[in-house]
């Protein structure tokens, strides 16, 4: 297995991680008691990780933002309104 793959399989157990707890926590009297706490502890790394994975996406996010890599959709949106309010502004001065 590919670490591509593995880290994916991560991904997708730690964003199911909260509710997979719910339902352990729920149906408690359904397994053995010390398999119980040892996944119970578990499903709660996987739900830090999945934390941490979210924080470290957000900060990647934010510097990309810093480093000037805006979409072109946004400087698009920039451009034309910096050329409207221009236009009104001569709009003003001829009408003054």
């Amino acid at each position: 297995m590919k670490l591509e793959d593995l880290e994916e399989e991560a991904r997708f157990i730690a964003q199911n991680a909260q509710h997979n707890l719910h339902l352990v926590k729920k149906q408690a009297g359904a397994m053995d008691p010390v398999k119980l706490d040892r996944n119970i502890k578990w499903l709660e790394m996987m739900i830090e990780l999945h934390k941490c994975d979210l924080a470290a996406l957000k900060a990647e996010k934010k510097k990309a933002r810093l480093a000037g890599r805006t979409g072109l959709r946004t400087r698009l949106k920039y451009l034309v309104a910096s050329i409207l309010t221009l236009d009104r502004q001569k709009r003003k001065e001829e009408a003054a």
